[in-house]
């Protein structure tokens, strides 16, 4: 499976523990903040799951249509309230 955690500033995921479950799958994981639905698009194509940093990652409705392979969505936090549903 395709996974890309965009926005980890601080590259903080792959010192957590748990990053090890994901050995074999193919992670992408982004530090810098893309603002650009476009570009950002361009960047997850192929991606299946993407794994969030809190609200760092704007998920607008224009940005879904151009991931067709997206299956999953999952964040780190309590509120999404920037992921268009």
């Amino acid at each position: 499976m395709k996974i890309a955690i965009p926005d980890d500033y601080q590259d903080a995921v792959r010192m957590l523990d748990c990053f090890q479950k994901l050995n074999e799958q193919q992670v992408v994981i982004s530090r810098e903040h893309i603002s650009d639905p476009e570009v950002l698009a361009a960047r997850l194509q192929g991606v299946e799951a993407l794994v969030l940093i809190r609200e760092r990652t704007p998920i607008i409705e224009a940005l879904l249509a151009r991931l067709p392979d997206l299956h999953l969505i999952v964040q780190t936090g309590k509120r999404a309230p920037h992921i268009d549903l």
